[in-house]
């Protein structure tokens, strides 16, 4: 391991790198959002040592309308952020029909203020629910 350079934790997923042993983040900015994507794509129960974490957005993606799915994620999000990251401010969040055939996009941004930090995440899911990218 490289001595001058600061590693807060690893990047997920894991990937090999030349330098370490896995490739790592290395600033504050990459930490938030990897952080923020494991609470909304974490299903509830689905940590054992605590049960309510996570957003488990894949249950909203059969909502009867974009709408709803919206809601219920923006609802759910506002809540596990005030728990778990409460220094996030959810700025918005859209919930689209993707461009390919039955697939879902859902974009969320957000910021950290203490941080000066303006950023995006960007989710699409397929027809069963599977995350795509």
């Amino acid at each position: 391991m490289v001595a001058s350079k600061n590693f807060l934790t690893p990047q997920l997923p894991l990937a090999e790198s030349g330098e370490l042993e896995y490739e790592h983040i290395g600033e504050y900015r990459s930490l938030i959002k990897q952080n923020f994507k494991n609470l909304i794509l974490t299903i509830p129960g689905e940590r054992m040592m605590d049960p309510d974490f996570g957003v488990g957005i894949q249950k909203f993606l059969f909502e009867q309308s974009i709408g709803e799915a919206t809601s219920g994620i923006n609802s759910r999000v506002g809540l596990q952020l005030g728990q778990y990251m409460p220094f996030v401010k959810l700025n918005n969040l859209l919930v689209e029909e993707g461009e390919e055939e039955a697939t879902l996009r859902v974009r969320i941004f957000y910021s950290v203020p203490t941080l000066a930090i303006s950023e995006y995440i960007n989710l699409s899911f397929g027809a069963n629910g599977r995350l795509i990218s």
